[in-house]
């Protein structure tokens, strides 16, 4: 099965698009570190005669942090100097059309992030952040700059009736209601294991203790094995054939996979429904927004450059 709940990796895999700050130039979230650049109490070197700050001694001779600059800089110092002068334009902008993000605004950004990419669980939002070396601090003012950006773009975005349906008709897909399916599992390597599993069950013992006690699937098994909700072509074929032919309350038999053995409990189910225009308009607005603030921003950020007197000093 292609494990809906397959842990914090999953998570990482599959965090939208527009709360990764995925927007043009403001695609900023990670900027090249040159805080090593910044004069630091680093040893001096005694022996080149000049007052060069030190950041290595390399059996008695120095790294000098000029020699650091330079290799930085040609490995993508350039790109990351851009950067900056990117967002300094932005911020210059907003700040020039009286454009200003509270701190209601931003908390709620960053809930929304939170609660729909990692359910709610701060703990594994932050243990994303470690793991890819962004502090919670600079994820925050990379949100910031997100919110200002959309802003801007919103200043110069103009959309038409027709244009929202056009663009429904042409992603009706972002809209659909299909089919799907609410479940839990228990997953373990063999079928008499299962067997067993739903045979305890069947005398009434708790779904979630045996998930806890035997599931396999750590990323779930402390959450009665909760898979949420899911459609069609979301799990391996054999998963996916037991679960959606089970009724509401419903335990399957062992269904083997590549993944191992799995109990399948059937929880709830949504029908597909036809979707009509009228009634996701608002989610029709949002979406054509957001697919067009990053052509927008491109081009403001562009007449900006061209604007602003830029002087590169290095």
């Amino acid at each position: 099965m292609t494990e809906k709940s397959s842990g914090l990796m999953d998570r990482i895999n599959t965090i939208k698009p527009l709360h990764l700050l995925i927007v043009s130039l403001a695609l900023l979230i990670v900027v090249v570190v040159l805080a090593v650049l910044v004069a630091q109490d680093t040893p001096r070197s005694a022996e080149s005669g000049q007052d060069a700050v030190a950041v290595a001694m390399v059996n008695g001779d120095p790294v000098l942090k000029d020699e650091l600059f330079e290799v930085l800089y040609a490995q993508g110092g350039a790109d990351a100097l851009e950067q900056l002068v990117a967002r300094k334009l932005i911020a210059q902008e907003a700040e020039r059309m009286n454009i200003e993000i509270s701190e209601a605004e931003l908390d709620e950004e960053i809930e929304q992030i939170v609660s729909e990419n990692f359910q709610g669980s701060r703990d594994d939002f932050l243990s994303v952040l470690e793991l890819y070396g962004i502090s919670e601090e600079s994820f925050v003012e990379d949100a910031r700059l997100n919110l200002l950006v959309r802003k801007l773009a919103m200043t110069e975005i103009e959309t038409t009736e027709q244009d929202l349906v056009d663009f429904f008709d042409s992603h009706y897909y972002l809209f659909e209601e299909r089919e799907q399916v609410e479940a839990r599992h228990i997953l373990v390597e063999s079928e008499e294991e299962a067997n067993n599993i739903i045979e305890k069950l069947n005398d009434g013992e708790d779904f979630a203790e045996l998930a806890a006690l035997n599931s396999i699937d750590l990323s779930n098994n402390d959450n009665a094995g909760y898979l949420g909700f899911f459609g069609r072509g979301e799990m391996v074929e054999e998963f996916e054939e037991a679960a959606f032919n089970l009724e509401i309350g419903e335990v399957s038999s062992a269904v083997e996979t590549m993944f191992g053995f799995h109990i399948i409990e059937l929880l709830d189910r949504t029908e597909e429904v036809e979707v009509q225009y009228d009634d996701v308009k608002d989610e029709v607005m949002d979406a054509l927004i957001e697919e067009q603030v990053p052509v927008v921003i491109n081009q403001l950020v562009e007449k900006l450059y061209v604007q602003a007197d830029i002087e590169y000093l290095l």
